[in-house]
């Protein structure tokens, strides 16, 4: 029986992200009031200052916006693929990983992998820390030895277990999944 999920995750904003949006947002509405301001002293030139602020306007909401990103996994009889959609405007294929060449899956602690050495880490999760994270470990045939950790449903996880080999840890237990009503 062919297996197909589609699951999607909106990665949470961190303090850093909050700060660079409202340096954006100053930023933008700063120049567009210099643009102004400093349109009756431009003389023949002064026409192109509502188009400079307009810009530096639009130019702050494009930025604003495009950190807006969600993570979507597709898991096909096997074959996982991570997408990363930015804006909604945007997608990018992050990975595609094969779940019976996992060499570890399982819950995902920070402390456990922070001193391991993989030639690449992929988080495609709503952060980091969150609970309900689990991680994949793997050979990909460009990135290397590559860590992917990602926040699945159940839907996922159930499809994930039948293709991911009992010594990588397919028989995990779902011990910290969130509640999801």
């Amino acid at each position: 029986m062919d297996v197909f999920i589609e699951y999607m995750v909106k990665k949470q904003n961190t303090g850093k992200d909050i700060l660079l949006k409202i340096l954006y947002a100053v930023l933008g509405v700063f120049i567009m009031v210099a643009a102004f301001i400093l349109s009756p002293f431009l003389g023949v030139f002064s026409m192109i200052a509502p188009l400079v602020g307009f810009g530096a306007v639009f130019g702050a909401w494009y930025l604003i916006t495009s950190m807006n990103v969600e993570y979507e996994y597709i898991l096909t009889n096997g074959e996982m693929d991570v997408d990363k959609i930015i804006a909604r405007r945007r997608r990018k294929r992050l990975i595609t990983a094969n779940a019976r060449k996992f060499e570890a899956f399982g819950t995902f602690n920070e402390q456990e992998h922070a001193g391991k050495d993989y030639n690449n880490r992929v988080y495609a999760c709503t952060s980091p820390s969150a609970p309900g994270n689990y991680y994949a470990v793997f050979n990909h045939a460009t990135l290397g030895k590559t860590l992917l950790v990602f926040t699945p449903n159940d839907r996922v996880l159930d499809g994930l277990r039948s293709f991911v080999p009992r010594q990588a840890g397919g028989s995990a237990v779902y011990g910290n999944r969130p509640r999801q009503d």
